[in-house]
């Protein structure tokens, strides 16, 4: 085998240990065996809500529940109530799947116990707008802060002010029964409030901050919003739930996966494999997608002049449409963009890139992203037109450079796992 060949057979292989350790319903099993108490309610809500709740069901608990996630993780569970909701985009779906979860958590007394499954895509699936918000005001606003250049920590921190059920709301209407959670994070850094918003978690940011958000980023602008900050003046409004409320102190979180336990995962399996070679601390997987993978590449290709280097990375990048775009998604532009860097480098022989999502699904598309070594074909033209026409799917796939595997069922951002210079794996 050649080099080339040796290192995408290895992130693949670390690519998988990053799947397996994430694996919605590993985790969950794992997580209720120590459990202390016998959940008396459930409530999932999130991309992985049906995985997780399967397995609630699997080990034991038949209590009652509320199932909500997307159209393609929606499945019947017995005993539960399950609704399919839009992401990233709120619809009536959410909006009634909201008030099945008020009324449910609502009617929980001290003698309850409650354990909440969240997972990404919790904030849409869930809307639940404040009062005196419809669910056009809450699209409304979902749009602005799409838009607005503020990261998901930020967006979550205006999010928590507009609902009946992020920032800890849910967990102040279930009181006084006890709630203890089972998080997947999506987010970077594992903000639990940032986790669908935190629907049983303390918000940690002041509301001057929350304000002041709104304001810099024209989002008072909107229609809805001044009767809302109204609201918030004069006191009326129902805030987010803060450290020293006593609710607090009868929830319980367990963080079960996040991207960057998927990453340790991947980076266990490269040292074991590649001892003598050095890790090259990369940035986060951020920004624009073809920007951020030949910066990676950049620092992959002025590091591997030795012995070699390796290095696994995280988090998600972003892609701006045209108005006509092919089929892909961000992972696939980065494998190209990267290997496209890695050619005009005229890097050592034997490197190999592997972008991919943990869903598995990478963009509109089957593959969960692309998988690329120097001794595969590469046409520059071809790629550059690719990246140009965001149609880098149709390339991959006539170059037999999709990396495919089966859906998750959760999502915990994108890995990326990368390996230049070296001879190849001792043996081979």
């Amino acid at each position: 085998m050649t080099a080339s060949a040796d290192w995408k057979a290895l992130a693949g292989r670390a690519f998988d240990a990053a799947l397996a350790v994430g694996h919605p319903a590993g985790v969950t099993t794992a997580a209720m065996k120590n459990l202390q108490a016998e959940p008396t309610a459930v409530i999932a809500v999130g991309k992985a809500a049906t995985a997780m709740a399967t397995s609630v069901r699997d080990c034991g608990c038949d209590a009652p529940g509320i199932i909500v996630t997307t159209d393609e993780s929606h499945a019947e569970i017995a005993g539960m109530t399950c609704f399919a909701s839009s992401h990233p985009v709120p619809d009536a779906r959410g909006l009634a799947a909201s008030d099945a979860v008020i009324d449910f958590v609502s009617a929980l007394s001290a003698d309850d116990h409650l354990l909440l499954l969240v997972s990404g895509g919790g904030s849409a699936l869930l809307p639940a707008p404040a009062e005196g918000m419809t669910l056009a005001d809450k699209q409304a606003l979902n749009e602005a802060l799409l838009a607005s250049g503020l990261d998901i920590h930020d967006m979550n921190v205006v999010r928590r002010l507009f609902s009946k059920l992020k920032g800890g709301r849910l967990a102040r209407m279930a009181a006084p029964a006890l709630v203890t959670q089972f998080l997947l994070s999506d987010v970077p850094g594992d903000r639990l409030e940032s986790i669908a918003s935190g629907p049983a978690v303390a918000d940690p940011v002041p509301l001057d901050r929350a304000l002041a958000l709104i304001a810099d980023t024209g989002l008072d602008r909107l229609d809805f919003m001044a009767a809302q900050l109204r609201r918030i003046e004069d006191g009326t409004a129902d805030l987010p739930l803060r450290a020293d409320d006593p609710v607090t102190a009868r929830v319980t979180s367990h963080l079960l996966a996040s991207n960057t336990i998927c990453r340790t995962a991947a980076r266990d399996v490269l040292r074991t494999a590649l001892g003598g070679m050095e890790e090259v601390h990369l940035p986060d997987l951020a920004g624009e997608a073809t920007d951020c993978a030949k910066h990676l590449a950049g620092l992959m290709a002025g590091g591997s002049k030795g012995s070699g280097v390796w290095a696994v990375t995280g988090g998600e990048t972003t892609v701006q449409l045209g108005a006509s775009p092919g089929k892909g998604g961000r992972a696939q532009e980065m494998g190209i963009a990267f290997a496209a860097t890695m050619h005009d480098a005229d890097s050592p022989a034997g490197w190999a890139g592997l972008i991919g999502g943990t869903d598995g699904r990478d963009g509109p598309t089957d593959a969960a992203g692309a998988i690329i070594g120097d001794d595969d074909p590469f046409d520059a033209a071809a790629a550059a037109q690719a990246l140009a026409a965001h149609d880098s799917y149709s390339y991959l796939d006539a170059h037999g450079q999709l990396l495919r595997v089966p859906p998750t069922g959760t999502n915990l951002g994108d890995i990326g796992i990368f390996i230049a210079g070296g001879s190849g794996l001792q043996g081979d």
